[in-house]
């Protein structure tokens, strides 16, 4: 669907420009001074989540290498510049609907709107295919019903990311399982849209809305938002709301030593990481954790499809011996069933289970009520049919970037 938080490392610059970016740094935010409403804001923290919509931007003086010893630690160089933000919050004001793709060509024009934010006209920002990429989510949107993701989040108290811990979330219908080359987050939007986004989304409906009645006031009776104004900012945050309600969103987040393994040691420049690549990554972990979404054949759950599944592809003798280590895995769990079978039979078993195209995820013989309200051939892969690749059309506000709106008030 989107490429969302992207953090990036820029080539080396010269001292009187490093020193001249941090100075800017420091002060630099859009804010529109007749209500105070921050437009964009760029820190040198880091971000606090996948829903901040500020723009991390550092100059740094060192960084990690391998040293003499054959250790790796912090040495002085050059000064370069690292800056992350969400690229679908950036240039949408919202990750809800629409988002970004083609890779190199946004990255292009976000290095050269961050330029003209940070007001240097530098090389750097007018070649973004120098740029490295230390970090990328690829993230995906799935049109389900709220009772549906909660049932899709119910069902994951017994699945369990292999070699991966899974951490706790901030909200009951969302998951999170960090790793030092991928991270797998799912959760529901409405929540997370209604807790961070709403508040963002509209500020910058404001802020639109306000440069708009600046062109068309009288400069003697001063500017002021109308009560239709206030209206359909209202309806809009609202009907974007009513839009998060019914998404489930799911990212991979890949890391840097992901990057630098899959591109022979080196960090891949914007140039080298496609939308392909992307997908092929987020593909990859999603199978990780489902083990189903490689399988040819139709992905099946029901008792009766199972067993004669089985049959076909194993014979009676060994389908009938497999059919009953699906039950207990249906009915009870990774855990559990691991205390019953010796390791090398389970994963054995198991394997035979997904070369079959035989899932043990929200089957007939799951303990919730059989007609449930999530689709029982959901899998959050692209190719299915709920995957949400809706685009932000080109005169819908939701269009402007932070850059556009600062443009926009500027010319009023």
């Amino acid at each position: 669907m989107a490429i969302d938080t992207v953090k990036l490392r820029s080539p080396v610059i010269d001292e009187g420009t490093a020193w001249m970016l941090e100075q800017k740094c420091i002060l630099r935010q859009g804010v529109q001074l007749e209500t105070g409403h921050v437009l964009y804001e760029i820190t040198t923290g880091e971000l606090e989540g996948s829903f901040d919509s500020r723009i991390m931007f550092r100059v740094m003086r060192d960084d990690w290498v391998v040293g003499p010893d054959g250790r790796v630690c912090q040495m002085p160089c050059l000064p370069f510049v690292i800056v992350e933000c969400s690229w679908h919050k950036f240039f949408y004001g919202q990750n809800v609907h629409g988002g970004p793709v083609d890779f190199p060509v946004v990255a292009g024009l976000f290095v050269n709107l961050l330029g003209e934010i940070m007001a240097n006209d530098h090389e750097i920002f007018h070649d973004a295919a120098k740029w490295e990429v230390r970090c990328v989510d690829w993230a995906e949107m799935f049109h389900i019903s709220p009772e549906g993701q909660r049932e899709f989040f119910r069902s994951f108290r017994d699945v369990h990311y292999p070699r991966r811990a899974r951490m706790e979330a901030k909200y009951a219908t969302a998951i999170h399982y960090p790793g030092k080359s991928t991270t797998f987050r799912a959760y529901s939007k409405g929540p997370e849209f209604l807790r961070h986004g709403a508040a963002v989304l509209r500020r910058a409906l404001y802020a639109v809305h306000m440069a708009r009645s600046r062109k068309a006031a009288n400069p003697s009776k001063g500017v002021f938002l109308s009560a239709r104004d206030e209206r359909a900012i209202n309806r809009k945050v609202k009907a974007v709301q009513k839009l998060a309600d019914w998404r489930l969103r799911v990212e991979v987040q890949i890391n840097a030593k992901k990057l630098q393994y899959d591109f022979k040691g080196n960090f891949p420049k914007v140039s080298e990481i496609t939308d392909g690549y992307l997908i092929s990554v987020y593909e990859e972990q999603v199978y990780r954790l489902f083990r189903e979404g490689r399988s040819q054949m139709e992905t099946i759950r029901t008792y009766d499809r199972v067993k004669a599944r089985l049959n076909s592809c194993y014979g009676k003798q060994s389908a009938n011996s497999l059919l009953a280590f699906w039950l207990q895995y249906s009915m009870r769990g990774e855990e559990a069933i691991k205390q019953e079978y010796a390791l090398r039979t389970f994963y054995y078993n198991r394997k035979r289970l997904v070369d079959a195209g035989v899932s043990w995820n929200q089957t007939d013989v799951f303990i919730v009520p059989q007609d449930t309200a999530l689709p029982r051939d959901f899998v959050p892969l692209p190719s299915d049919v709920r995957r949400c690749s809706g685009r932000v059309s080109a005169n819908s506000v939701f269009k402007f970037c932070p850059v556009e709106q600062y443009r926009l008030l500027n010319a009023a």
